[in-house]
């Protein structure tokens, strides 16, 4: 502990000698050697870096300039390096000194992260030496170890994408865009280990991960993208996958602005997919099952994007702004046909209605830049970022099930339903963010900076007029040829009762850190800081009662639901009922703390190394009072971050490079609402039969009666558990933290848990072969080391019990082996094993592409955050991975991480793309040789393999059945975007450019299968009564050996008779689903963007 107490001295001294700053990185460098004639190196030369107006290279002029002007002078080799200089063009120009001239280099572009070498060489006499690099030579950053991929605004021109920055991140080889995944994936993360950042500020979801649509910001705010896979700096954490910065735009010192308006419109874009269907009719003997591939009607949508920017000077060469408004309003139209649940064959209409949405996403920003001396620069941005929606669409062109139904507000409202209250309810997600920052750089060999910022987010969601009482969703119920006493339609959904009041969040960031230049053999740049983040939640939201039913062959102990019972169903059942209450509220905050050192080091002029070390400190939040039991000191998140990068030949062509470090992920608050006291979520189960009457006297107060919901709930085989309905009731948010609470009820925490964290390794070769163009190649191996979830058994009473750790190990392992469950336990593994290949040429001649291909294995039985495993089958999530990071069912059993065959599920992971090749790239005809009247042609291929198909049985919960990939893969993925750009450049030295352009994505509308539907089994398999899987571990009152079961089935002694059960008996043909291994998700439809712009 010593040890580790003089190790954060020590990096705190090394921040404190260094200055005191903040900051996620949002520049980048120049540094470089000035030359005379013969190549002796000339000292004492004042160099002058200064923003350009214009660029040739770029397509644009809007957002060019920064600003930025620092002059400093070469050392006594000769050197100099400026650090900390805003992503755009500069002009470099030295001062005459005794014997030469000055000299001026246009057009030198800073990337973020990125050091731009420079190496200049003076005229003799008076003589000046002028040279513009946009087209030319340029070496290769020669002193970089890191794996990052930066967009400047130019090159995003020459991009075909969306409407969100989000769009162009498909550019970073390594990163790639997949529903399987949850979203982004890079170098086989999943969506919830990647962090986000717009101007130094971290706009990660605090609950899980993700992007929230508010900070998707346009491509009107931003000056650079830059995407980190592998090998950054100790000053980045919190990420397992990659790190997403955005730097937006500002002013310079002359006034540019862009005003134009953006559409997309659905009569350009390809009609919808088709979506599989299933329609039943009879039960027992007479059970049937159809299936149908139907094709939805086209929606009506409108997307406008208006958008204005104007940027320039307030106070020439010390103040300058940079303003945008750029909403996105979408506006659609469902003229919903209401059919009956039947086969087309059969199918009537029902009913008709019209609804319509409004969705605004606000993107008001603004932006100042001030210079006030040379050595000081200083910025501060305010983002306004709401999203209000009015109305809400709640059915697709055609849904099946019956109408929308009424609903009685009471008072002066009375009832209301259809249209007319879908038109009444939407929300408003309130969202501001504002950032302030300062560089300070007292000598040539010291910059200090400082940085703060503030993010605000209300994630209401649809709040407006919504009904209270029961919602009701009626898996299978009454059809044109099958009916049941009392019974809902088959498909039918009542409005939504689930209210959310509040899901605020506060993100406040204090960030220091300081560089210092010296020569202690060889040169040093050592960096240290120290970042302060605390995370506010105040959250009242979610609550919902909703009851879901399915009549006929269902019974409580095999419900076609996401849970199921273990209580022995009424013989004279005609279905399953489930209620489940859920909502969280709370108060609560968490804090992250990190302190690190990085020293680029160059012990000679060919080698760099990279070395650098984080520590960081982390406490949860508790939302029920109790200390949360779960926090990692300064010594348990210790990363180093290890590179080293050669030049080999030393001409700055060719560089060999490695990196080594650990990575940790920052624990998100979904966890803590669910095992520290925030949320409450029970499933009561419940018989139906045929005297229960219409399905709507199934409410809360019918089936809780009066039963109290005490921890951990009840599940006896037989009776009732109170005085109402429910047979049997689970308790899904048990408080982990609760120190006076039975660990074997109410679950625990292991204070003893490694933090989720993961270890890279990667070598790599860059070598530019031509002038501009460049040839890269990595090998990168990504292990995970060690992961945290809710890991669980089954407690004696069937509910589920969780003790939030390390699955497999530690306090689980212990839990699990006192419960009578047989080793080995499951633990969470995942490899990425990558080797990359790239072929790019920068934009020169009017042309520019990049062609990467690689080729991966990612293996294991663990995703990440997002779990692959598990995913929606419906509605706007359909296809989808959840995204619940430390709560996913991933673990949440001991046969999870089995098969029904006795192995481990261990196999290519569900987003696994053995080879992916990607080439994109631009040309830009110029009609008349003078760029005043040109057409720029940009395009994006990829081609993909297919990802691995598994057969999914519901065991207690959905499983793997015997292997994964057992279905092969899904077919090749292949997609081409085009956009087509024309500029005409008019008014005195072409001043204003008028932009028209139109962007297709999917342009050949393809419509490649994505993934099958994998699960076999229509429900659980029945545990109790006479259709038992395994009556042995069943005694006769009807209670199961849980231990006992699990430990026969991690055996695989019950795959024979779960195959059994499957196949159904003359009287039992609703066992399987005739879905089985179909394609059921297919890929986007054609979209079409198009727009103008004036810029001047």
């Amino acid at each position: 502990m010593r040890t580790i107490k003089l190790l954060v001295f020590a990096a705190a001294l090394a921040a404190s000698l260094a200055g005191v700053s903040f900051g996620q990185e949002r520049t980048g460098d120049i540094e470089g050697t000035v030359k005379d004639p013969t190549g002796a190196l000339v000292p004492g030369v004042a160099v002058t870096i200064k923003s350009a107006t214009s660029t040739t290279e770029a397509t644009t002029t809007t957002g060019i300039g920064t600003g930025f002007n620092r002059t400093l002078t070469t050392d006594d080799q000769g050197f100099f390096r400026v650090l900390q200089i805003p992503p755009g063009f500069y002009v470099v120009t030295t001062a005459p000194i005794s014997g030469f001239g000055e000299s001026r280099t246009d057009n030198v572009e800073v990337a973020l992260g990125r050091t731009t070498p420079l190496n200049i060489q003076l005229a003799a006499g008076q003589a000046t030496a002028t040279v513009n690099v946009a087209g030319s030579d340029q070496s290769i950053d020669t002193t970089g170890s890191e794996i990052s991929t930066s967009l400047s605004a130019y090159k995003l021109e020459l991009l075909p994408k969306g409407g969100s920055f989000t769009s162009a991140l498909k550019a970073s080889p390594g990163t790639r865009p997949d529903s399987l995944a949850g979203g982004w994936t890079v170098d086989g993360a999943t969506s919830s280990e990647n962090v986000f950042i717009i101007d130094g500020q971290e706009v990660t979801n605090y609950k899980v991960a993700g992007l929230n649509a508010n900070n998707q910001v346009p491509f009107a705010l931003v000056q650079e993208i830059q995407v980190k896979a592998s090998g950054f700096d100790a000053e980045y954490g919190g990420a397992t996958g990659g790190v997403i910065n955005v730097v937006t735009k500002g002013g310079g010192n002359e006034f540019h602005g862009e005003f134009g308006m953006g559409a997309r419109i659905s009569k350009f874009d390809s009609r919808p997919r088709p979506s599989l269907l299933r329609f039943t009719s009879g039960s027992g003997a007479s059970f049937t099952q159809t299936v149908e591939y139907y094709d939805q009607p086209k929606s009506s949508y409108t997307m406008l994007t208006p958008s204005g920017t104007l940027s320039g000077p307030i106070v020439k060469n010390r103040l300058w702004f940079f303003g945008s408004w750029s909403p996105q309003i979408t506006t659609q139209i469902n003229d919903t046909t209401f059919f009956t649940n039947q086969p087309a064959a059969l199918r009537t209409v029902v009913s008709g209605d019209r609804y319509r949405t409004k969705v605004t996403s606000n993107y008001g920003f603004g932006r100042l830049d001030a210079q006030p001396f040379s050595k000081l620069r200083m910025a501060g941005t305010f983002l306004w970022n709401p999203v209000i929606t009015e109305g809400v669409l709640p059915f697709n062109p055609s849904s099946f099930g019956g109408s929308d139904p009424a609903v009685n507000f009471g008072g002066t409202i009375g009832s209301i339903g259809g249209s007319e209250l879908r038109r009444r309810q939407g929300g408003r997600n309130n969202a501001n963010s504002v950032t302030f920052s300062t560089t300070y750089t007292p000598t040539n060999n010291l910059v200090a900076s400082f940085r703060y910022s503030r993010g605000f987010l209300n994630e209401r969601g649809n709040n407006y007029f919504i009904p209270t009482g029961n919602q009701y969703s009626c898996t299978a119920g009454n059809t044109g040829t099958t009916t049941f006493p009392g019974a809902c339609l088959q498909g039918f959904t009542s409005p939504s009762t689930t209210r959310n009041v509040k899901d605020v969040s506060i993100r406040t960031t204090w960030e220091g850190d300081g560089s210092f230049l010296f020569n202690a053999g060889g040169r040093h740049q050592l960096k240290g800081g120290y970042q302060h983040m605390k995370i506010f939640n105040d959250i009242q939201s979610g609550f919902s009662e909703i009851v879901f039913l399915a009549y006929g062959d269902f019974r409580i102990n095999n419900t076609p639901f996401q849970w199921n019972s273990i209580a022995t169903p009424n013989p004279n059942a005609i279905g399953a009922g489930a209620l489940q209450r859920f909502g969280t509220k709370g108060v609560a905050a968490n804090l992250n703390q990190a302190i690190y050192v990085q020293d680029k080091w160059q012990p000679t002029e060919r080698l760099t190394l990279n070395l650098g070390v984080r520590f960081e400190k982390e406490d949860l939040p508790s939302f029920n009072g109790f200390p949360a039991s779960f926090a990692f000191g300064w010594g348990e998140k210790i990363a180093p971050r290890l590179g080293f990068a050669y030049d080999l030949f030393g001409n700055g062509k060719t560089k060999i490079f490695g990196n080594y470090g650990k990575y940790y992920d920052r624990v998100k608050f979904i966890i803590a609402q669910g095992s520290f006291g925030a949320d409450f979520y029970r499933v009561d189960f419940f018989d139906i039969l045929p005297n229960s009457g219409p399905f709507t006297n199934f409410t809360t107060a019918s089936v809780v009666g009066n039963y109290t919901d005490p921890i951990g709930g009840s599940c006896p085989p037989t009776g009732t558990i109170g005085s109402g309905l429910s047979r049997c009731q689970n308790d899904f948010r048990v408080a982990s933290n609760d120190p006076s609470a039975d660990p074997f009820v109410s679950g625990a925490i292991d204070p003893d848990a490694k933090p989720y964290h993961q270890q890279e390794l990667t070598f790599g070769v860059e070598h530019e072969f031509r002038n501009n163009y460049v040839l890269r190649a990595r090998f990168t191996d990504k292990k995970l080391l060690a992961a945290i979830e809710d890991a669980g058994a089954i407690g004696a009473d069937g509910s589920e019990v969780y003790i939030t750790g390390n699955p497999g190990e530690g306090l689980h392992a212990q839990f699990l082996k006192q419960l009578g469950y047989e080793e080995p336990y499951a633990k969470p593994e995942r490899r990425y094993d990558a080797l990359e290949l790239v072929v790019e040429k920068r934009l020169s001649n009017n042309y520019y592409f990049n062609l990467n291909y690689t080729l991966s294995r990612l293996y294991g039985n663990y995703s990440g955050l997002a779990n692959t495993d598990e995913f929606s089958t419906s509605g706007a999530l359909n296809g989808i991975v959840r995204s619940s990071p430390g709560v996913n069912r991933s673990f949440d059993l001991p046969f999870i991480g089995y098969t029904a065959a006795g192995e481990s599920d261990r196999g290519r992971l569900a987003s696994d793309r053995p080879h992916v090749f990607n080439g994109y790239g631009a040309y830009i005809l110029d009609w008349n040789g003078r760029k005043t009247n040109s057409t720029e042609f940009s395009v994006f291929q990829t081609v993909q393999s297919g990802t691995p198909q598994t057969t999914l049985v519901q065991f207690f919960t959905s499983t793997i059945f015997t292997e994964r990939g057992d279905l092969g893969r899904s077919p090749m993925y292949t997609q081409t975007d085009f956009g087509v750009t024309h500029r005409y450049r008019f008014g005195t030295d072409s001043r204003f450019t008028f932009v028209s352009d139109v962007t297709f994505l999917n342009l050949f509308d393809e419509k490649n299968v994505v993934t099958l539907q994998t699960r076999r089994t229509n429900g659980a398999v029945a545990l109790t009564g006479a259709s038992s899987i395994a009556p042995q571990f069943v005694d006769a009152a009807g209670h199961i050996n849980y231990p006992a079961l699990i430990n026969a089935y991690n055996r695989g002694e019950l795959l024979a008779p779960i195959n059994t059960y499957l196949q159904g008996t003359p009287t039992a043909l609703s066992r399987t689903l005739a879905t089985y291994g179909q394609p059921d998700r297919f890929q986007g439809v054609r979209t079409v963007n198009f727009g103008f712009r004036l810029q001047f």
